[in-house]
C-alpha cells in the first residue's frame, strides 16, 4: 500500500511540474508600465491554451515589417466575453493595444483590439487585466 501511495504522489508531482514549467508569469515577458498600440495584418491565430495568440505583421517607422506576438487570455475566458475562434482571421487588419514586451521584444499583452470595421474587442470583458 505504501508503494502505491508513493507512486501516486510521485506521478502527481511529475504532472504538476510539467504544467508549471509550460506556463510563465506575466512579469517574465511583459511590462506593467510600458503600453503601446500596433496596427497591422493578422498572419496567424492560435486560439489555444494557455494563451490565445495573434501574430501581426506591422510596418515600423523605417518601412520594415516586424512580426508581433500578441497574447491574451485562454479561449475559455474569451468565449465568455463573446470572442470566438472565427472572430479574428488571417488577413484581417486590426489595431491592438496593451502591455509591451520586455527588452524591446515584439510582444504585446492585449488589453483591447479594434477590428477594421471599428468593432472593439475587450478580451477581459472590460475588466482590468
Amino acid at each position: 500500500m505504501r508503494k502505491l501511495i508513493y507512486s501516486l504522489v510521485l506521478a502527481s508531482s511529475a504532472s504538476l511540474a510539467g504544467s508549471a514549467t509550460a506556463h510563465h508569469s506575466f512579469a517574465a515577458e511583459f511590462s506593467y508600465e510600458d503600453f503601446g498600440s500596433r496596427e497591422g495584418e493578422v498572419v496567424e491565430v492560435h486560439f489555444v491554451n494557455p494563451h490565445a495568440r495573434i501574430f501581426l505583421a506591422v510596418t515600423n517607422a523605417n518601412g520594415e515589417e516586424e512580426i508581433w506576438d500578441a497574447q491574451t487570455f485562454p479561449p475559455r475566458n474569451l468565449i465568455a466575453n463573446g470572442w470566438h475562434r472565427d472572430t479574428i482571421n488571417v488577413g484581417d487588419r486590426i489595431t491592438i493595444e496593451g502591455n509591451l514586451g520586455l527588452e524591446g521584444s515584439f510582444k504585446l499583452w492585449i488589453i483591447s483590439m479594434t477590428l477594421e470595421d471599428g468593432t472593439e474587442i475587450l478580451p477581459n470583458g472590460g475588466r482590468a487585466n
